[in-house]
């Protein structure tokens, strides 16, 4: 008797088939985890970076360069209105957008909702919001909104600061 050792040419088509098949579902697995440990980072980032402005603005930081805030000092206001964006970079940390890439957008938005003829205070709706510049890997996602923060605070009515450039 002779018998062979080996496999056949069909199975090793098969066995190549099935290998190549899992190995889609694993890669798949680790882009998922990728962009789920990214998502969590930025969260993360984005709470506490708008938490931080949140509490500076209560602590009476104004707004612009005469701020002692780092993220305040680097605001630049985008209208009459009291519109201001921060560009972010990988860090959450102010950087120089005519220079470097930034990664986020910051938008802060004071509202003033009523103001006292007896003093310098104002009711201000305030509103932090963090956005993602790029989508994250293999997504196409039109939503980068990471986190919106939203409050209402009395402030000083001059919170604005002197922002013109």
């Amino acid at each position: 008797m002779n018998k062979k050792n080996g496999f056949t040419l069909i199975e090793i088509i098969i066995s190549i088939g099935i290998v190549s098949f899992l190995s889609v579902y694993i890669l798949q697995i680790f882009i998922t985890a990728k962009n789920l440990n990214e998502v969590t980072y930025d969260l993360d980032n984005a709470v506490i970076v708008s938490k931080s402005v949140m509490e500076s603005l209560s602590a009476g930081e104004k707004i612009g360069p005469d701020s002692d805030d780092i993220i305040l000092k680097n605001a630049r206001k985008l209208s009459d209105e009291l519109i201001y964006t921060v560009k972010l970079g990988d860090d959450f940390q102010p950087v120089d957008s005519d220079f470097v890439d930034s990664s986020y957008i910051m938008n802060i938005t004071l509202d003033l909702v009523d103001s006292s003829e007896l003093s310098n205070m104002g009711l201000y709706n305030i509103s932090v919001d963090i956005q993602r510049e790029k989508p994250y890997f293999l997504k196409s996602s039109q939503n980068k909104e990471i986190y919106a923060l939203n409050a209402s605070k009395g402030l000083l009515l001059d919170i604005g600061g002197d922002t013109s450039d």
